[in-house]
């Protein structure tokens, strides 16, 4: 449970002594053992044993001390000092699931301190945890019941006795004891704010104090000591050792201006205040033990540095001595290199000689052996003689086999090889043969045929005479038809001509002949479209000026509308910040409470004259600097009065009205600070700016602040642009996700009305709807004007479109006509050509009936002639092919005579390749 008081800090600091580090409950949070409990003999409480590095009872363990089981302990591994670190302590209290847990559900105070009679304070929230009120709203008494409860001395519940504490007032006097009663109860959690009540757990301590000074425990009704309560309450999670179920008004301050770090070994600042609550205290010694250990081993690795550095020094001076010894090493290596050559050469001359003399010797003793191998060889030679002798005439045997076998067999393909061979040679001569026959009976067939072709001359001759006058008919109508025959070229000429001039003109329009043809069936669609067109032309000549003006004007209007536009929008955005700044103002004005409301309206009624407003509320800043001073300076939510006097008048006020509390500034006490603050709204108010300021300087960052902060002669009070504060003690305040903001304006002016603000907004209504009139006839304009843009392109292409078309319309118009006229004069050509054509088909017909009776008359006569002729023609032929046929076979003789002689002369090789065998 932790329970906290605010906002009396600076009221408490003013009517108490402050407490001291070392009597505050921060204090003895930081192990101290300092108590505070009840001066009874029965209740007085064993202070709690400090705990020393072990996590130990006993006296804190000096350096050496500390030492000491360290240097025991160097001797162990890693694993058996870390298994030789206490456990943590239990926790105090435990909050798990559906577990039950305690809670207070009311205070009874019976004549305590300001409660006069029984007075119930509850019931509480199940998660009460803190108390947060206004000066004078009764926090404090609410605390010093609870410290009553829990046996805290008088001077801790500020009394000097407990006496004190009793309750004394004009309507109650001589009241000999008070009483106060902490119920509590154990509940386990629910959703929300609902709780189930643990059955039986519900229990009452309470103390009551007399006139002699002394107090009484009762649990439940029944009495007992405060030692039974101690224990009860320990037993519940209440830590009453070490106090820190609780933390009094003005201590969160104490602990966050605690040193860092203790500075000596019976000092302790925020590292071991943590250290303890957490329980990593027991760890220290194990720590210091491997820290010992860790030292001792760097020493070790230095001294095995050092020596590694004296052995490289030493190894660096004796680097020339080593290389002279290595190169009268390499020198005398050599020597003996070259020793050990010549006794080397002396070794295989020696050599060479002793295999001299052993092969002389050998020689000598084999010399007596060299007849007996002679015959040896002999023998074998012979032997081996006996057999290739013997293989010889074993081959000879087969070659003569087949010497023999083939001799057999050659005189009968010998035969048929020359046979063949004479055949061949015997071609090209009866085939020269037959060619001088046919050639013969060619020339003989030639000159018979001449004799017959001027016998058939000869019947033509006379079969000409016998048809003369047919002959002259056809030669008249040859020559009427010859005339006839002009007639009808001209005509077809011209008619050529016409034709070629139409094919020409088509042949130009060749893409286009299902255009003309579909133009020249609708040629009056055409002609009423050219009407329509230069119509819709005429039009769109007087439109497109006229909406060229229009745009301009639209143009111009659009132009001046955006002027009046950016100003319009630059007035409402000024007026719109006007507005929020008064509604800020007002705002913060009704969220200060009424207790300003009340001192405003005693200065407008000029009741209490000199007040002269809020601190905050009297100079202007600059908006980005609206956290740092909002977070940095609270007091410019104070209330600025011109002298004490004024002041006490307000106190005074808000006593009588029971209105509430709030903290003035005398402006007559404020003149030693007086320094350069700006800007302000009035001169007279630098020097209070300057006591709510005093020198707080304003950063960027938080690492700029840190740095600005700490300097080497002097700290500074810094705070950062994200509302970050670093006091000149060190300690850091900030962060979280809510920043202070609107304690100073963005800009100077006096206190705005509801009336004033309601006006304000009427006037920026009525901007907005004419902004937003502007604006609608802004997107009008851009609107007609786009369509004017479309509709006018429109208008020029359709201009244009139908220009083009005329155009093209009025040349396939021309086209048609200039078509017709050709087809015209065409059909007349054709006309003239037709009547000449079937005077001259007549006269043709006339001419080929001539021609087929002569034809009739000549064909019996010379018909006989005729076959005769052909029957000499067709022997010529015959005669022609012989000849040809019999060059062919001379040709292919000469290639086969070649091949045979060939074959002959291969076969005659093979014959006398198998007879050599037999000569050798």
């Amino acid at each position: 449970m932790l329970l906290c008081a605010t906002n009396e800090f600076w009221k408490r600091s003013k009517i108490m002594p402050s407490r001291t580090a070392k009597s505050s409950t921060a204090a003895r949070q930081k192990g101290k053992g300092v108590q505070s409990r009840d001066d009874s003999d029965e209740e007085l409480d064993v202070p709690p044993a400090e705990i020393n590095l072990n996590g130990q009872g006993g006296t804190p363990t000096n350096d050496a001390a500390a030492l000491a089981p360290g240097e025991a302990a160097d001797n162990r591994s890693l694993e058996e000092i870390l298994g030789s670190i206490p456990p943590p302590p239990p926790p105090a209290m435990t909050n798990e699931p559906g577990a039950p847990r305690l809670m207070i559900t009311h205070i009874v105070n019976q004549n305590f301190k300001s409660y006069a009679g029984e007075q119930i304070l509850g019931p509480f929230h199940k998660r009460f945890s803190c108390i947060i009120g206004p000066n004078g709203s009764g926090k404090s008494n609410v605390i010093d019941s609870m410290l009553f409860v829990f046996g805290y001395r008088a001077q801790k519940i500020r009394s000097k006795k407990l006496s004190v504490l009793i309750h004394s007032s004009d309507q109650h006097q001589d009241i000999q004891s008070c009483t106060v009663e902490v119920h509590f109860q154990k509940i386990i959690d629910k959703e929300g704010d609902e709780y189930e009540v643990v059955p039986g757990s519900r229990f009452c301590v309470s103390r009551t104090a007399g006139k002699d000074n002394s107090s009484a425990y009762h649990i439940s009704g029944r009495k007992a000591t405060f030692r039974e309560v101690g224990a009860l309450l320990r037993s519940h999670g209440i830590d009453l050792d070490h106090n820190r179920f609780l933390i009094l008004q003005g201590e969160v301050e104490q602990i966050a201006m605690m040193k860092p770090r203790g500075q000596s070994e019976h000092d302790e600042g925020m590292l071991e205040y943590l250290e303890d609550i957490i329980g990593s205290c027991r760890l220290k010694q194990p720590i210091l033990t491997l820290c010992h250990r860790v030292e001792q081993l760097n020493e070790q690795r230095g001294e095995k540095l050092n020596r590694v550095k004296m052995v490289e020094k030493e190894k660096a001076a004796l680097e020339g001595e080593k290389n002279v010894a290595v190169e009268f090493l390499t020198l005398e290596n050599e020597i003996f290199q070259h020793r050990s050559y010549l006794c080397q050469y002396y070794v295989h001359d020696l050599q060479n000689k002793v295999t001299e003399k052993e092969a002389e010797k050998e020689r000598i003793q084999e010399d007596t052996k060299e007849l007996t191998e002679k015959n040896d060889k002999l023998a074998e030679q012979t032997k081996a003689k006996t057999q290739d002798l013997k293989d010889v005439e074993t081959r000879l045997g087969e070659l003569t086999q087949l010497i023999e076998g083939r001799r057999r067999s050659s005189p009968s393909w010998t035969c048929r090889t020359w046979r063949c061979l004479e055949e061949l040679r015997g071609v090209p001569a009866s085939s020269e043969k037959a060619i001088s026959e046919a050639t013969a009976r060619r020339e003989s067939l030639e000159e018979q045929r001449g004799r017959e072709e001027e016998a058939l001359q000869r019947v033509m001759e006379s079969l000409k005479e016998e048809t003369s006058g047919l002959q002259h008919d056809k030669e008249t109508k040859e020559k009427e038809l010859l005339e006839l025959s002009k007639s009808v070229n001209e005509t077809r000429s011209q008619m050529d001509v016409a034709q070629s001039e139409l094919d020409i003109y088509l042949s130009r329009h060749t893409m286009a002949l299902s255009q003309l043809k579909k133009a020249q069936e609708t040629l009056q669609s055409t002609t009423a479209t050219l009407r329509e067109r230069r119509a819709a032309i005429a039009e769109l000549q007087t439109s497109i000026p006229r909406a060229e003006k229009e745009l301009r004007q639209d143009e111009q209007e659009l132009e001046q509308l955006l002027q009046v536009d950016a100003r319009a929008q630059g007035l409402v955005k000024d007026m719109r910040q006007k507005v929020e700044e008064a509604k800020s103002s007002l705002s913060s004005n009704r969220s200060r409470g009424k207790v300003l409301d009340a001192l405003m309206q005693q200065k407008r009624s000029s009741k209490i004259p000199g007040i002269l407003g809020r601190l905050g509320d009297l100079g202007a800043i600059d908006e980005k600097y609206d956290v740092a001073i909002s977070s940095s300076c609270g007091s410019l939510d104070n209330i600025l009065v011109d002298s004490i006097d004024t002041a006490q008048k307000c106190v005074n006020f808000l006593k009588t009205q029971n209105i509430g509390v709030a903290t003035f500034i005398g402006l007559d006490k404020m003149k030693v600070w007086e320094r350069s603050m700006g800007p302000v709204k009035d001169e007279a108010f630098r020097p209070a700016f300057y006591f709510a300021l005093r020198d707080t300087l304003v950063a960027q960052s938080l690492e700029q602040a840190t740095r600005l902060a700490f300097q080497r002669d002097k700290r500074w009070r810094v705070v950062t642009l994200q509302g970050q504060i670093i006091e000149q003690a060190g300690t850091m305040t900030g962060g979280g996700g809510r920043v202070m903001r609107g304690r100073m304006g963005a800009s100077l002016g006096s206190e705005v009305t509801q009336e004033e603000l309601d006006s304000m907004e009427g006037r920026l209504r009525n901007e907005v709807t004419q902004l937003q009139s502007c604006q609608e006839r802004k997107l009008q304009l851009e609107e007609r004007l786009q369509h004017l843009n479309n509709q006018l392109r429109s208008m020029r292409n359709t201009l244009q479109k139908y220009t083009a078309s005329m155009q093209s319309l009025s040349e396939q118009e021309r086209s048609l006509h200039r078509q017709k006229q050709m087809e015209k004069s065409l059909e007349a050509y054709r006309k003239d050509f037709e009547v000449a054509a079937s005077r001259a088909g007549k006269v043709e017909a006339e001419v080929k009936r001539l021609h087929s009776l002569i034809v009739e008359i000549n064909s019996h006569k010379l018909k006989a002639q005729q076959d005769k002729l052909d029957k000499i023609s067709q022997e010529l032929d015959a005669c022609s092919s012989t000849i040809t046929k019999a060059q062919v076979a001379i040709k292919t003789a000469d290639r086969n005579l070649k091949k045979s002689e060939e074959a002959v002369s291969r076969l005659e090789g093979e014959i006398e390749q198998g007879r050599r065998p037999q000569r050798t």
